[in-house]
């Protein structure tokens, strides 16, 4: 299986935390891989939400990366699956309350899939999480 994670220790109140990470549209503000989100629903994000997104690619392409929560249990867990584009992981990322704000964790896996290539190139996006620690800072 191809695995990464990471986490990081977050200064701000977990319900804002939470819904920040649950509104993809966010994703630009500390991904930087990540060119352009939609949400085309008016619905309220939950579980079966869909998000339409563009990532930065090799030679300057850019790939489709839309991605669909499948698990939304607020405040605890956000699980989402790539449906297209090279890779198709689960994401998970994982909260929980500490002494000194909120910690996150952001992991990725796929199944049945053995590639140190892609455990690399899971590692690298899921220690983008760390990027979330300037933004809330600035707040």
């Amino acid at each position: 299986m191809a695995y990464a994670s990471a986490s990081v220790l977050l200064h701000g109140k977990l319900e804002e935390i939470f819904e920040f990470l649950l509104d993809g549209r966010n994703n630009k503000i500390w991904r930087p891989g990540v060119k352009s989100v939609e949400y085309p629903s008016e619905q309220p994000i939950k579980t079966g939400a869909v998000f339409l997104q563009e990532m930065n690619g090799p030679s300057d392409k850019t790939i489709q990366a839309d991605y669909k929560i499948i698990e939304c249990d607020r405040y605890k867990k956000i699980s989402f699956y790539i449906l297209n584009g090279p890779y198709h992981p689960v994401g998970c990322f994982s909260f929980g309350a500490a002494d000194q704000g909120v910690s996150v964790e952001f992991s990725m896996e796929e199944a049945h899939v053995v590639s140190p290539e892609r455990d690399r190139h899971f590692q690298k996006v899921v220690n983008d999480i760390h990027n979330l620690q300037e933004h809330f800072e600035r707040k």
